[in-house]
């Protein structure tokens, strides 16, 4: 062999798929000194994933509540004048508990002693019996409608001044009706506009306007479909749980704790569909994932909180409305499912980037589905606006089998990775990215576990 010649080396391709090559290459990178001294990202909780959700989950359900509130009762209620009384006459009902009855606006109403509260406007602290009332006088009937037609059981009557404006025409099947069909409405409609919120508010943070009209629509639709048939299941559901346990909730801590659980089942169900319309307008499975989780958990506890919150609120005193209890509650369901959705992508994410600089600064973005491509265009996954240095579709994102890398476009300006100009690099842990005046940080799940 002649020693003048240096000696060829052979690369197999074998040895070029072994995995230890890449390893090799990352740990070199590793090394690559970062060229710019970046500033820490400043702490803006308007661009933390689980606060803009939370924030937008609330407002959905809002939403909700304003337009189911005014046709919504939680009892019937109408005023009139008393036309009979009849005491200790339980009517066909067979109930020991039932104390008389008297007929208000052709309304046969039915008096519980121990349910039914009896009051006078002039005295609210006062404490009447159904003696104390006279044929005549003109009343106020809280009450909830039993399957006998033009009957009502009491939970509460009120004595009006005289002169109170009274009721022309009393139907309380037309009442019935109305507050069965927002009971049933309910559901559909606050999960409608949860899903609605939650499926825009990303867009609308990073101002692609049109993808977060189109993820807000489809957000709508999968919350009303999925509120309908949670309205199914859930009342299926709370009408087996009621006949496990037919105490009246108020009656001892065990009802209560028990009726807490049977909203929150019922709510459970109703979560799912609330975050799932992103990933159903962006065919992610991961994000569909992320709602369907994060919707499950955030609607258990919500509904949770949904009774402590009405006794904290609304006085037990048969009169009361539930309107503003029912608001927060509805609410709190709405921010939890949110923060739920937030917290369901921070735990499950793989890798993402960070904003260190630029309008966006301290805005994550999660790789939910590959490629991510960054650019001036509203159409990306990464809008970067107001930058004149930063073409249409600048740079993409792809995943390669365990690994990312970043392609530069051919753009005019173009992509550094810690401080050089590339024009395809795979990307470590840490790696710092530059684009136009926008910067942004490199973690993965794997480098972050360990």
């Amino acid at each position: 062999m002649n020693e003048d010649f240096p000696r060829r080396i052979v690369i197999t391709k074998e040895e070029l798929a072994d995995a230890r090559v890449d390893e090799i290459l990352d740990h070199q990178r590793g090394y690559v000194p970062l060229t710019v001294d970046a500033p820490p990202p400043k702490v803006r909780l308007i661009y933390s994933a689980w606060f803009y959700l939370m924030i937008a989950g609330a407002f959905g359900a809002f939403l909700a509540w304003a337009i189911i509130e005014p046709g919504f009762s939680d009892q019937i209620r109408f005023t009139g004048k008393i036309e009979s009384i009849r005491p200790d006459d339980s009517g066909p009902f067979t109930s020991a508990l039932i104390n008389g009855h008297l007929t208000v606006a052709g309304v046969e109403v039915y008096i519980l002693p121990d349910h039914t509260t009896m009051r006078a406007a002039a005295a609210p602290k006062s404490k009447l019996a159904l003696r104390d009332l006279t044929v005549g006088e003109t009343v106020s009937v809280f009450g909830v409608s039993t399957p006998r037609n033009g009957t009502l059981i009491a939970t509460g009557i009120r004595v009006e001044n005289p002169g109170a404006p009274v009721d022309a025409i009393v139907n309380l099947s037309s009442l019935s009706f109305q507050q069965t069909l927002f009971g049933l409405l309910l559901f559909p409609v606050v999960a409608g506009m949860i899903g609605l919120t939650i499926g825009g508010v990303e867009g609308a943070v990073c101002r692609t306007w049109s993808r977060a009209a189109w993820c807000a629509s489809i957000g709508l639709l999968c919350g009303l479909i999925g509120g309908a048939v949670a309205q199914l299941v859930a009342g299926l559901i709370y009408s087996i749980l009621g006949q496990i346990n037919s105490t009246d909730p108020t009656a001892s801590g065990t009802a209560f704790v028990f009726q807490m659980f049977r909203r929150g089942l019922a709510w459970t169900v109703a979560g799912m569909a609330m975050g799932l319309g992103q990933g159903f307008a962006l065919k992610s499975s991961k994000l569909k994932f992320n709602g369907f989780v994060g919707g499950m958990v955030g609607g258990l506890v919500g509904g949770l909180l949904f009774d402590p919150i009405n006794l904290l609120l609304t006085p037990q005193d048969g009169f009361s409305s539930a309107a503003l209890s029912r608001a927060v509650g509805i609410v709190v369901i709405g921010a939890v499912v949110g923060l739920m959705i937030g917290f369901t992508d921070l735990l499950t994410r793989e890798a993402w980037l960070k904003v260190l600089t630029g309008p966006l600064q301290g805005k994550e973005f999660s790789f939910n589905v590959t490629p991510v491509r960054l650019g001036s265009s509203p159409k990306n996954e990464i809008y970067l606006f107001k930058d004149a240095k930063i073409d249409p579709v600048h740079a993409e994102i792809n995943k390669l089998r365990d690994a990312y890398e970043i392609v530069d476009n051919r753009s005019t300006s173009g992509t550094f990775v810690n401080g050089r100009p590339v024009g395809r690099e795979r990307l470590v842990d840490g790696a710092h990215i530059r684009i136009g005046d926008s910067e942004f940080s490199f973690s993965s799940r794997e480098k972050a576990g360990k």
